[in-house]
């Protein structure tokens, strides 16, 4: 077999999607302008070993995507977190694989099924449930399905069988020290292959901060491998309202250069794209787009994932195994599209070891992290050590929980009501987001039908957008 590239401009900088026909030896790739290619391999993104070397499919922290031949057929890696995810669509003796679910379903012909009332439910079990469940799929129209692949790698044979295997997740830490040194070794190899002067195109490290436990941390250990660019949001959504969440003062302790945006501002961004966050139309992801002009050209780091991992609560169960997610929202899964437009990755170093959870999290409650243990259903004791130690107050960060836009501009909130209102805030108190979910599952959740009516006009408009790339 053997890979044929057709770069297109109009294409977002960093999609891509092949083509595999049965008895064609040729495999063909459209990208865009920011992909980068090699004869035998393609990638957007940045992993933990050199970035010359190629080895993307080898690594269980690749943040992106990519592809290379093999001796038994194309070799996919999807990216190493349950953010996004690789997309399969097969039509007769065709297969479609895309980073993007919007451009696979245009490159194969297809789309989704307005008839088909559960596409937001689908999307959040899939996230819930983590990889424990390998086989996943949503209903597409014309009895077609278009099959989702998440934290591994797939190997697509001439005669498009398609075989999962696993990404090499590695031993679990032995102890906080051994976790501590891990999740500093792989930032320090990730950023430095997402600026390999060997790249085409280089990404400098950009740190999101806020008065939450998880950005400081990651903010802190970043701060110690020279990293000076950060942004953040000046308020957040929470129990106690709307109000401050800048991490301005918690930057400046560590060396940063801040600069804040306002959330309610991404509707006015000449750049605002609604149908972009399709996968979580009421999402918090929209928010992002206030920071367009700064996120292009960057490795995005951000306290994803860290809530299942690094909180005492673990997110209202002990011990999250199979990268599973007890939430009633899929945070961080609408930002792809507006990623791969801009041209930016985006690293979660929480994701490290991640797999690991069950061992991880009982650490939060030992004799050894009890010195900053505050107490409380918010209390996060690795992500306060981790902070701490890199000079960052106590005073100044985990005090509240918040996230999240402005209700007055939440589209979500207007349309539901005081129940979405309750029912968010219930959500917000992880005892009480495990037993409304382990009682009603989604039965109460409020978007329940005008979630997948608005998934799958968003996805409409993604997929003409696509298509419109194509014919350019």
């Amino acid at each position: 077999m053997q890979l044929s590239f057709y770069g297109v401009s109009a294409l977002p900088r960093l999609a891509w999607a092949a083509r595999i026909v049965r008895g064609d030896p040729v495999v063909r790739v459209w990208h865009g302008s920011w992909v980068e290619i090699r004869t035998d391999a393609f990638v957007e993104g940045a992993w933990d070993a050199p970035f010359d070397a190629g080895a993307f499919d080898s690594s269980a922290v690749l943040a992106g995507s990519g592809g290379r031949l093999t001796r038994d057929g194309v070799l996919f890696a999807s990216p190493a977190n349950m953010y996004e995810r690789l997309h399969t669509v097969r039509v007769d003796g065709t297969l479609v694989v895309s980073n993007s679910l919007a451009f696979a379903l245009a490159l194969s012909g297809s789309r989704l099924d307005p008839a088909y009332h559960r596409y937001y439910l689908d999307l959040l079990d899939h996230y819930r449930i983590g990889i424990r469940v390998k086989a996943k799929h949503l209903r597409l129209a014309g009895g077609r399905r278009v099959e989702l692949h998440d934290c591994c790698n797939l190997l697509v044979t001439p005669e498009l069988e398609i075989h999962r295997i696993e990404k090499a997740w590695g031993p679990a830490p032995a102890n906080y020290a051994d976790y501590a040194q891990q999740l500093a070794g792989t930032l320090e190899r990730v950023i430095a292959n997402a600026a390999a002067p060997e790249r085409r195109w280089r990404y400098r490290p950009l740190v999101m901060l806020s008065q939450g436990y998880d950005t400081t941390a990651v903010a802190a250990l970043a701060s110690r491998l020279g990293c000076r660019e950060a942004v953040t949001f000046l308020k957040s959504d929470g129990l106690g309202g709307y109000g401050d969440d800048s991490g301005a003062a918690i930057g400046q302790c560590l060396g940063y250069d801040v600069t804040a945006y306002e959330r309610s501002d991404y509707a006015r961004m000449p750049g605002y794209r609604p149908e972009e966050f399709y996968l979580e139309p009421w999402g918090v992801d929209c928010t992002m787009v206030a920071m367009e002009s700064q996120l292009p050209g960057t490795l995005l780091l951000s306290g994803r994932s860290a809530e299942t991992v690094w909180s005492r609560e673990g997110s209202g169960r002990w011990g999250l195994p199979d990268l599973q997610h007890a939430i009633d929202v899929t945070a961080g899964c609408a930002l792809v599209e507006l990623r791969l437009r801009l041209g930016f990755l985006h690293f979660a170093p929480a994701t490290v070891a991640a797999i690991h959870a069950p061992v991880i999290h009982p650490w939060n409650a030992t004799q050894e992290l009890q010195p900053w243990s505050i107490g409380g259903s918010y209390d996060k004791p690795i992500a306060r050590r981790i902070a701490e130690e890199a000079g960052v107050p106590r005073q100044l960060f985990g005090q509240h929980k918040r996230g999240g836009p402005d209700p007055a501009h939440d589209p979500a909130s207007i349309r539901n009501g005081r129940f979405y209102s309750w029912y968010r805030r219930a959500m917000l108190r992880p005892r009480r987001r495990a037993v409304l979910l382990r009682l009603f599952g989604n039965r109460l959740h409020p978007h329940r039908r005008a979630g997948a009516e608005a998934i799958e006009a968003g996805a409409e408009r993604m997929i003409e957008r696509y298509r419109e790339a194509m014919r350019s």
